[in-house]
Protein backbone atom coordinates (compact mmCIF):
# COMPACT_ATOMS: atom_id res chain seq x y z
CA UNK A 1 0.00 0.00 0.00
CA UNK A 2 2.73 2.46 0.97
CA UNK A 3 4.79 1.63 -2.10
CA UNK A 4 1.75 2.11 -4.38
CA UNK A 5 0.93 5.47 -2.83
CA UNK A 6 4.54 6.59 -3.17
CA UNK A 7 4.64 5.53 -6.80
CA UNK A 8 1.43 7.40 -7.58
CA UNK A 9 2.74 10.48 -5.80
CA UNK A 10 5.91 10.33 -7.87
CA UNK A 11 3.90 10.05 -11.09
CA UNK A 12 1.81 13.05 -10.08
CA UNK A 13 4.94 15.09 -9.31
CA UNK A 14 6.34 14.31 -12.74
CA UNK A 15 3.05 15.25 -14.39
CA UNK A 16 2.99 18.73 -12.80
CA UNK A 17 6.74 19.43 -13.19
CA UNK A 18 7.80 22.27 -15.51
CA UNK A 19 8.41 21.30 -19.13
CA UNK A 20 12.03 22.42 -18.86
CA UNK A 21 12.86 19.29 -16.87
CA UNK A 22 13.87 18.82 -13.25
CA UNK A 23 16.77 17.08 -11.50
CA UNK A 24 14.43 14.18 -10.79
CA UNK A 25 13.46 13.78 -14.46
CA UNK A 26 17.11 14.09 -15.50
CA UNK A 27 18.05 11.41 -12.99
CA UNK A 28 15.24 9.20 -14.27
CA UNK A 29 16.52 9.59 -17.82
CA UNK A 30 20.02 8.57 -16.76
CA UNK A 31 18.64 5.54 -14.96
CA UNK A 32 16.68 4.52 -18.06
CA UNK A 33 19.80 4.77 -20.23
CA UNK A 34 21.84 2.81 -17.70
CA UNK A 35 19.10 0.17 -17.54
CA UNK A 36 19.10 -0.08 -21.34
CA UNK A 37 22.91 -0.36 -21.41
CA UNK A 38 22.87 -3.14 -18.82
CA UNK A 39 20.27 -5.05 -20.84
CA UNK A 40 22.31 -4.70 -24.02
CA UNK A 41 25.44 -5.97 -22.26
CA UNK A 42 23.58 -8.89 -20.64
CA UNK A 43 21.87 -10.05 -23.83
CA UNK A 44 25.12 -9.53 -25.77
CA UNK A 45 26.91 -11.80 -23.29
CA UNK A 46 24.11 -14.37 -23.60
CA UNK A 47 24.34 -14.33 -27.40
CA UNK A 48 28.14 -14.66 -27.27
CA UNK A 49 27.88 -17.59 -24.86
CA UNK A 50 25.36 -19.38 -27.03
CA UNK A 51 27.43 -18.87 -30.19
CA UNK A 52 30.58 -20.09 -28.42
CA UNK A 53 28.67 -23.12 -27.10
CA UNK A 54 27.68 -24.11 -30.64
CA UNK A 55 30.95 -23.30 -32.41
CA UNK A 56 33.20 -25.00 -29.84
CA UNK A 57 31.22 -28.25 -30.07
CA UNK A 58 30.55 -28.41 -33.79
CA UNK A 59 33.66 -30.36 -34.94
CA UNK A 60 32.88 -33.19 -32.51
CA UNK A 61 29.14 -33.08 -33.11
CA UNK A 62 29.25 -32.99 -36.90
CA UNK A 63 29.88 -36.67 -37.61
CA UNK A 64 27.26 -37.85 -35.12
CA UNK A 65 24.80 -35.16 -36.20
CA UNK A 66 24.99 -36.20 -39.86
CA UNK A 67 24.21 -39.77 -38.85
CA UNK A 68 20.99 -38.86 -37.05
CA UNK A 69 17.62 -39.18 -38.76
CA UNK A 70 15.77 -35.89 -39.00
CA UNK A 71 12.75 -37.49 -37.34
CA UNK A 72 14.85 -38.28 -34.25
CA UNK A 73 16.22 -34.74 -34.15
CA UNK A 74 12.77 -33.15 -34.54
CA UNK A 75 11.22 -35.30 -31.82
CA UNK A 76 14.23 -34.68 -29.59
CA UNK A 77 13.81 -30.90 -29.95
CA UNK A 78 10.09 -31.26 -29.17
CA UNK A 79 10.81 -33.34 -26.06
CA UNK A 80 13.31 -30.72 -24.85
CA UNK A 81 10.79 -27.92 -25.41
CA UNK A 82 8.06 -29.77 -23.53
CA UNK A 83 10.50 -30.44 -20.69
CA UNK A 84 11.20 -26.70 -20.44
CA UNK A 85 7.47 -26.00 -20.27
CA UNK A 86 7.11 -28.59 -17.48
CA UNK A 87 9.91 -26.91 -15.52
CA UNK A 88 8.13 -23.59 -15.97
CA UNK A 89 4.97 -25.10 -14.52
CA UNK A 90 7.01 -26.34 -11.54
CA UNK A 91 8.20 -22.76 -10.91
CA UNK A 92 4.65 -21.44 -11.25
CA UNK A 93 3.44 -24.04 -8.73
CA UNK A 94 6.08 -22.78 -6.29
CA UNK A 95 4.93 -19.18 -6.85
CA UNK A 96 1.34 -20.27 -6.17
CA UNK A 97 2.29 -21.99 -2.89
CA UNK A 98 4.13 -18.79 -1.90
CA UNK A 99 0.83 -16.88 -1.95
CA UNK A 100 1.11 -15.26 -5.36
CA UNK A 101 -0.81 -16.01 -8.56
CA UNK A 102 0.72 -15.81 -12.03
CA UNK A 103 -0.91 -16.54 -15.41
CA UNK A 104 0.65 -19.40 -17.35
CA UNK A 105 1.68 -17.07 -20.18
CA UNK A 106 3.51 -14.74 -17.78
CA UNK A 107 5.31 -17.67 -16.14
CA UNK A 108 6.40 -18.96 -19.55
CA UNK A 109 7.83 -15.57 -20.50
CA UNK A 110 9.69 -15.22 -17.21
CA UNK A 111 11.22 -18.71 -17.23
CA UNK A 112 11.83 -19.36 -20.92
CA UNK A 113 13.43 -15.97 -21.58
CA UNK A 114 15.16 -15.90 -18.21
CA UNK A 115 16.83 -19.28 -18.70
CA UNK A 116 19.01 -17.78 -21.44
CA UNK A 117 21.07 -16.32 -18.62
CA UNK A 118 22.63 -19.76 -18.08
CA UNK A 119 24.82 -19.14 -21.14
CA UNK A 120 26.75 -16.52 -19.16
CA UNK A 121 29.49 -18.19 -17.05
CA UNK A 122 28.23 -18.38 -13.49
CA UNK A 123 25.16 -20.40 -12.54
CA UNK A 124 23.23 -17.48 -10.99
CA UNK A 125 22.57 -15.33 -14.05
CA UNK A 126 19.53 -17.26 -15.24
CA UNK A 127 17.94 -16.81 -11.81
CA UNK A 128 18.84 -13.10 -11.69
CA UNK A 129 17.24 -12.57 -15.10
CA UNK A 130 14.12 -14.50 -14.08
CA UNK A 131 13.77 -12.35 -10.95
CA UNK A 132 14.00 -9.14 -12.96
CA UNK A 133 11.50 -10.40 -15.54
CA UNK A 134 9.21 -11.44 -12.70
CA UNK A 135 9.36 -7.93 -11.25
CA UNK A 136 8.27 -6.50 -14.61
CA UNK A 137 5.30 -8.90 -14.52
CA UNK A 138 4.26 -7.65 -11.08
CA UNK A 139 5.89 -10.40 -9.01
CA UNK A 140 7.85 -8.99 -6.05
CA UNK A 141 11.57 -9.74 -6.22
CA UNK A 142 11.50 -11.56 -2.88
CA UNK A 143 8.72 -13.90 -4.04
CA UNK A 144 10.42 -14.53 -7.38
CA UNK A 145 13.70 -15.30 -5.60
CA UNK A 146 12.02 -17.66 -3.14
CA UNK A 147 10.03 -19.39 -5.88
CA UNK A 148 13.26 -20.01 -7.77
CA UNK A 149 14.97 -21.21 -4.59
CA UNK A 150 12.10 -23.61 -3.77
CA UNK A 151 11.90 -24.87 -7.35
CA UNK A 152 15.64 -25.48 -7.56
CA UNK A 153 15.69 -27.25 -4.19
CA UNK A 154 12.72 -29.50 -4.91
CA UNK A 155 13.94 -30.01 -8.47
CA UNK A 156 17.30 -31.22 -7.14
CA UNK A 157 15.51 -33.60 -4.79
CA UNK A 158 13.48 -34.97 -7.69
CA UNK A 159 16.51 -35.23 -9.95
CA UNK A 160 18.54 -37.10 -7.36
CA UNK A 161 15.67 -39.52 -6.85
CA UNK A 162 15.39 -40.16 -10.58
CA UNK A 163 19.17 -40.43 -10.75
CA UNK A 164 18.98 -43.73 -8.90
CA UNK A 165 17.84 -45.23 -12.22
CA UNK A 166 21.28 -44.62 -13.73
CA UNK A 167 23.46 -45.62 -10.77
CA UNK A 168 24.52 -49.03 -12.21
CA UNK A 169 26.09 -47.55 -15.34
CA UNK A 170 27.59 -44.59 -13.48
CA UNK A 171 29.19 -46.79 -10.83
CA UNK A 172 30.67 -48.99 -13.56
CA UNK A 173 32.08 -45.89 -15.29
CA UNK A 174 33.50 -44.51 -12.05
CA UNK A 175 35.30 -47.80 -11.38
CA UNK A 176 37.00 -47.69 -14.79
CA UNK A 177 40.38 -46.11 -14.03
CA UNK A 178 41.25 -45.86 -17.74
CA UNK A 179 38.18 -43.75 -18.52
CA UNK A 180 38.77 -40.08 -19.31
CA UNK A 181 35.49 -39.15 -17.66
CA UNK A 182 35.78 -41.37 -14.55
CA UNK A 183 36.80 -38.48 -12.25
CA UNK A 184 33.81 -36.36 -13.27
CA UNK A 185 31.48 -39.31 -12.70
CA UNK A 186 32.97 -39.94 -9.25
CA UNK A 187 32.32 -36.31 -8.33
CA UNK A 188 28.74 -36.69 -9.56
CA UNK A 189 28.22 -39.79 -7.43
CA UNK A 190 29.63 -38.05 -4.33
CA UNK A 191 27.26 -35.12 -4.91
CA UNK A 192 24.33 -37.53 -5.12
CA UNK A 193 25.39 -39.39 -1.96
CA UNK A 194 25.81 -36.18 0.06
CA UNK A 195 22.91 -34.13 -1.25
CA UNK A 196 20.10 -36.68 -1.53
CA UNK A 197 19.49 -37.25 2.23
CA UNK A 198 19.73 -33.50 2.91
CA UNK A 199 17.41 -32.70 0.02
CA UNK A 200 14.80 -35.20 1.22
CA UNK A 201 14.72 -33.60 4.67
CA UNK A 202 14.51 -30.07 3.24
CA UNK A 203 11.60 -31.12 0.99
CA UNK A 204 9.35 -31.69 4.04
CA UNK A 205 6.91 -28.73 4.01
CA UNK A 206 7.50 -27.83 7.67
CA UNK A 207 11.28 -27.74 7.16
CA UNK A 208 10.98 -25.98 3.79
CA UNK A 209 8.70 -23.33 5.31
CA UNK A 210 11.22 -22.67 8.08
CA UNK A 211 13.97 -22.19 5.51
CA UNK A 212 11.77 -19.80 3.51
CA UNK A 213 10.96 -17.78 6.64
CA UNK A 214 14.68 -17.44 7.38
CA UNK A 215 15.28 -16.23 3.82
CA UNK A 216 12.46 -13.68 4.15
CA UNK A 217 13.92 -12.46 7.42
CA UNK A 218 17.33 -11.99 5.80
CA UNK A 219 15.66 -10.11 2.91
CA UNK A 220 13.67 -8.03 5.43
CA UNK A 221 10.38 -9.02 3.88
CA UNK A 222 7.10 -10.00 5.58
CA UNK A 223 6.80 -13.57 6.76
CA UNK A 224 4.58 -16.09 4.99
CA UNK A 225 1.10 -16.19 6.43
CA UNK A 226 0.86 -19.98 6.15
CA UNK A 227 3.13 -22.96 5.77
CA UNK A 228 4.04 -24.44 2.44
CA UNK A 229 1.79 -27.41 1.81
CA UNK A 230 2.26 -31.02 0.80
CA UNK A 231 0.03 -30.52 -2.29
CA UNK A 232 2.16 -27.53 -3.32
CA UNK A 233 5.43 -29.38 -2.77
CA UNK A 234 4.17 -32.44 -4.62
CA UNK A 235 2.99 -30.30 -7.56
CA UNK A 236 6.44 -28.75 -7.88
CA UNK A 237 8.13 -32.15 -7.68
CA UNK A 238 5.61 -33.71 -10.06
CA UNK A 239 6.19 -31.08 -12.74
CA UNK A 240 9.95 -31.36 -12.18
CA UNK A 241 9.79 -35.14 -12.59
CA UNK A 242 7.86 -34.71 -15.83
CA UNK A 243 10.45 -32.20 -17.06
CA UNK A 244 13.37 -34.50 -16.32
CA UNK A 245 11.47 -37.41 -17.83
CA UNK A 246 11.02 -35.48 -21.08
CA UNK A 247 14.70 -34.49 -21.08
CA UNK A 248 15.55 -38.17 -20.70
CA UNK A 249 13.28 -38.99 -23.65
CA UNK A 250 15.12 -36.32 -25.64
CA UNK A 251 18.43 -38.10 -24.95
CA UNK A 252 16.99 -41.57 -25.55
CA UNK A 253 15.70 -40.53 -28.99
CA UNK A 254 19.23 -39.55 -29.99
CA UNK A 255 20.70 -42.76 -28.60
CA UNK A 256 18.00 -44.82 -30.29
CA UNK A 257 19.11 -43.41 -33.65
CA UNK A 258 22.54 -45.03 -33.09
CA UNK A 259 21.62 -48.23 -31.24
CA UNK A 260 18.58 -49.80 -29.59
CA UNK A 261 18.81 -49.13 -25.83
CA UNK A 262 15.22 -50.23 -25.16
CA UNK A 263 13.20 -49.54 -22.01
CA UNK A 264 16.21 -50.05 -19.75
CA UNK A 265 18.10 -47.49 -21.78
CA UNK A 266 15.20 -45.05 -21.50
CA UNK A 267 15.20 -45.31 -17.70
CA UNK A 268 18.95 -44.79 -17.57
CA UNK A 269 18.69 -41.82 -19.93
CA UNK A 270 16.11 -40.23 -17.63
CA UNK A 271 18.22 -40.87 -14.53
CA UNK A 272 21.53 -39.83 -16.05
CA UNK A 273 20.12 -36.62 -17.53
CA UNK A 274 18.62 -35.69 -14.17
CA UNK A 275 21.97 -36.20 -12.43
CA UNK A 276 23.89 -34.51 -15.23
CA UNK A 277 21.80 -31.33 -15.05
CA UNK A 278 22.02 -31.27 -11.26
CA UNK A 279 25.80 -31.70 -11.23
CA UNK A 280 26.10 -29.10 -13.99
CA UNK A 281 24.58 -26.54 -11.61
CA UNK A 282 27.70 -26.80 -9.45
CA UNK A 283 30.02 -25.99 -12.36
CA UNK A 284 29.79 -22.28 -11.57
CA UNK A 285 32.32 -21.07 -14.15
CA UNK A 286 30.99 -23.16 -17.02
CA UNK A 287 28.14 -21.85 -19.20
CA UNK A 288 25.16 -24.10 -18.53
CA UNK A 289 27.43 -26.77 -17.00
CA UNK A 290 29.32 -27.31 -20.25
CA UNK A 291 31.66 -30.31 -20.00
CA UNK A 292 30.44 -31.64 -16.67
CA UNK A 293 27.03 -32.59 -18.00
CA UNK A 294 28.55 -34.34 -20.99
CA UNK A 295 30.83 -36.51 -18.82
CA UNK A 296 27.85 -37.96 -16.95
CA UNK A 297 25.86 -38.52 -20.14
CA UNK A 298 28.78 -40.28 -21.85
CA UNK A 299 29.15 -42.61 -18.87
CA UNK A 300 25.46 -43.52 -19.08
CA UNK A 301 25.35 -43.95 -22.86
CA UNK A 302 28.64 -45.76 -23.50
CA UNK A 303 27.43 -49.24 -22.38
CA UNK A 304 24.69 -49.16 -25.03
CA UNK A 305 27.04 -48.09 -27.81
CA UNK A 306 29.87 -50.60 -27.40
CA UNK A 307 29.28 -51.99 -30.90
CA UNK A 308 28.18 -48.67 -32.43
CA UNK A 309 31.13 -46.37 -31.87
CA UNK A 310 31.60 -46.72 -28.12
CA UNK A 311 32.72 -43.70 -26.12
CA UNK A 312 33.21 -41.61 -29.27
CA UNK A 313 29.61 -42.10 -30.34
CA UNK A 314 28.40 -41.43 -26.78
CA UNK A 315 30.35 -38.16 -26.71
CA UNK A 316 28.88 -37.20 -30.07
CA UNK A 317 25.35 -37.83 -28.81
CA UNK A 318 25.99 -35.88 -25.59
CA UNK A 319 27.28 -32.91 -27.57
CA UNK A 320 24.44 -33.20 -30.08
CA UNK A 321 22.10 -33.07 -27.08
CA UNK A 322 23.82 -29.87 -25.94
CA UNK A 323 23.37 -28.33 -29.38
CA UNK A 324 19.71 -29.34 -29.52
CA UNK A 325 19.14 -27.77 -26.11
CA UNK A 326 20.67 -24.54 -27.38
CA UNK A 327 18.29 -24.61 -30.36
CA UNK A 328 15.34 -25.38 -28.07
CA UNK A 329 16.31 -22.53 -25.74
CA UNK A 330 16.28 -20.07 -28.64
CA UNK A 331 12.94 -21.37 -29.95
CA UNK A 332 11.32 -21.31 -26.50
CA UNK A 333 12.58 -17.83 -25.66
CA UNK A 334 11.56 -16.54 -29.09
CA UNK A 335 8.02 -17.89 -28.80
CA UNK A 336 7.70 -16.51 -25.27
CA UNK A 337 8.94 -13.07 -26.33
CA UNK A 338 6.64 -13.11 -29.37
CA UNK A 339 3.64 -13.82 -27.17
CA UNK A 340 4.62 -10.85 -25.00
CA UNK A 341 4.76 -8.52 -28.03
CA UNK A 342 1.37 -9.73 -29.24
CA UNK A 343 -0.13 -9.20 -25.80
CA UNK A 344 1.19 -5.63 -25.67
CA UNK A 345 -0.16 -4.86 -29.16
CA UNK A 346 -3.56 -6.22 -28.22
CA UNK A 347 -3.83 -4.26 -24.97
CA UNK A 348 -5.06 -0.72 -24.41
CA UNK A 349 -2.42 2.04 -24.18
CA UNK A 350 -2.93 2.35 -20.40
CA UNK A 351 -2.50 -1.37 -19.82
CA UNK A 352 0.48 -1.58 -22.17
CA UNK A 353 2.18 1.34 -20.39
CA UNK A 354 1.63 -0.30 -17.01
CA UNK A 355 2.98 -3.62 -18.26
CA UNK A 356 6.14 -2.11 -19.71
CA UNK A 357 6.77 0.12 -16.74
Amino acid sequence: MVDTAARKAGETAVAVAPSGGSPQSTGGGIRRWLSLAVRVVVFGAIAAGMVWSVVSQWPQVRSTWLGLAWESVALSVLAALLGMVANTMAWRAAVDDLEHKLPVTAALRICLVGQLGKYIPGSVWAYVLQIELGKRAGLPRARAFLATLVTVGLGVTTALGLGLLSLPSLREAAANADSSYADSVRVALWIVAVLFPIALICAIPRVLTALVQVALKVLRRPRLEHRLTWPGVLRVMGWSALGYGLFGVHLWLLANAQAAPGVGGLLRCVGSFAIAMTVGMFAFLSPSGLGVREAVLVAALAPFLVHDGGVGAAMGIALASRLIFTIADVIAAGLAALSSVRQLRGSTPEVATADVG
